[in-house]
């Protein structure tokens, strides 16, 4: 039978009101996003085929989506403490839930203007590691409110707790294949066996809401950049002094992220001890000025570091990676490494699902890296990539890091619009290829409706 399935991944949609100064707001595509999707609904219906859109993960950034009370009006601007974002509990979740849903009317008006019982156009939800609050029910029953998903047109709204495997395809987040400190003991049921009625956080979630939230608040380009040791060698490159004074805030955390995270006490261990040295260097002032000027003792300090963050990093087959040297732009390559690591691994994990799920199409989200891969037996492996801020820098040259580093404003509002599109063709079953969405028109969200969302939320505070 003949039918389309679309596949994105990776939007973090936030609290809203980027140009009212939240700054952890990283998606700005919500009318890009209602021009695809009007697009989609129109061939489905001229076409009369049943369409699938496939959210396959971290479409929804709840780490970065402060907790407020039913009372408390959201304020943009306002720096909220991280206690305020660390709450997962159902109640806790679901007011995280309101706040996007205010904050992406269009979104979720194109989203519920997508689905239809005739012919078939659903949505189906796969969690991630950013957005694992979607295993609530409450969480879910906001979200089939937004859509008119009820009665009758439950069909049209689907949710998957880990992975999708049918039809020929196997779509899954990804986050469980890579580092531990994004993965759960149970992605499935992630509750935390500690604290009832709170979900497991793993050591890269609360590495968000413990640091990285302040981190993006100034320098709003970081979170584009994947995994985290990426960025702190990318970081070592740009500014040395920034650089560590974020790497002690690093390893200072290091304890509470890593407590309970996977691997357990052994793996914990072995990091303390690391960290032991690192943090010896970074508390004496005579050390860090030695580090300044030279060379081979940033050497071998930069070696200690790459032992100390060891457990943030991508599970790695073969031949360790490269030592680091240096200073300044030659630990450049030292990122590219832990991305490429990170890549690959996701790649070889692809080509495995392919025989044990029989699947022609593999999708995986998560690195924030759009490419398809050709896999044995004419099967293929698709990351559609993300909506946000990635820009592709794999190549890119110590001055263009630093243009990055200074002038983040010339880079930001890159965005590639990239996702997945299955086909089926009678009997030959699925081909899928990557896609990239080129809005017709780039105008922003009318004046009048960024108004009167300000004048109602200015009326629910009095």
């Amino acid at each position: 039978m003949d039918q389309i399935k679309i596949v994105v991944s990776d939007l973090h949609l936030g609290a809203g009101y980027a140009d009212e100064g939240n700054r952890l707001e990283d998606f700005d595509q919500d009318e890009a996003w209602a021009e695809l999707l009007g697009r989609l609904s129109a061939e489905s219906q001229r076409r009369r085929v049943p369409m699938e859109l496939i959210l396959a993960g971290d479409i929804f950034e709840f780490l970065q989506v402060p907790a407020l009370p039913e009372s408390e009006t959201f304020d943009p601007e306002r720096a909220y403490p991280s206690e305020v974002f660390s709450p997962s509990d159902s109640d806790a979740s679901r007011r995280k839930m309101d706040l996007i849903l205010r904050g992406h009317p269009l979104f979720f008006e194109a989203l519920a203007a997508f689905t239809s019982l005739t012919p078939l156009r659903k949505v189906t939800i796969i969690k991630g590691n950013h957005d694992v609050n979607l295993h609530w029910e409450s969480v879910q029953n906001a979200i089939r409110a937004a859509l008119n998903a009820w009665g009758e047109r439950e069909p049209c709204l689907e949710f998957v707790e880990r992975y999708l495997s049918r039809d020929g395809i196997y779509v899954e987040h990804g986050n469980q294949y890579l580092e531990w400190i994004n993965r759960w003991p149970d992605f499935e049921q992630p509750h935390d066996p500690r604290v009832p009625g709170e979900l497991y956080m793993p050591a890269g979630s609360r590495f968000v809401y413990l640091l990285l939230n302040d981190i993006e608040r100034h320098h709003s380009w970081v979170d584009g950049i994947k995994p985290i040791t990426a960025l702190i060698w990318y970081l070592f490159a740009l500014d040395f002094g920034f650089a560590m004074r974020t790497l002690r805030t690093l390893l200072r955390l290091a304890p509470l992220l890593i407590i309970d995270s996977l691997p357990l006490a052994w793996a914990l261990a072995r990091l303390l001890e690391a960290r032991q040295h690192v943090m010896a260097r970074l508390d004496d002032r005579e050390q860090v000025d030695t580090l300044n000027r030279d060379v081979e003792e940033r050497a071998a300090f930069f070696n200690e570091v790459d032992a100390g963050i060891e457990l943030y990093s991508v599970p790695r087959e073969g031949q360790p990676l490269s030592q680091v040297r240096a200073h300044g732009h030659a630990v450049l390559p030292r990122g590219q490494e832990e991305q490429r690591a990170q890549r690959d691994l996701l790649a070889r994990v692809a080509a495995q699902k392919q025989v044990q799920e029989g699947a022609r199409v593999v999708v995986f989200g998560h690195v924030h890296d759009a490419r398809e891969t050709p896999l044995p037996n004419d099967a293929i492996y698709i990351n559609p990539g993300t909506w946000t801020f990635c820009l592709d820098m794999a190549g890119a040259d110590h001055a263009t890091w630093q243009d990055l580093f200074r002038h983040p404003e010339r880079y930001i509002h890159t965005r590639r619009l990239t996702y997945a599109r299955i086909e089926y063709d009678g009997e030959q079953g699925p081909s899928g290829r990557l896609r990239e969405f080129t809005p017709t028109s780039t105008e922003r969200e009318p004046l009048w409706r960024r108004w009167w969302r300000r004048i109602r939320r200015r009326g629910r505070a009095s």
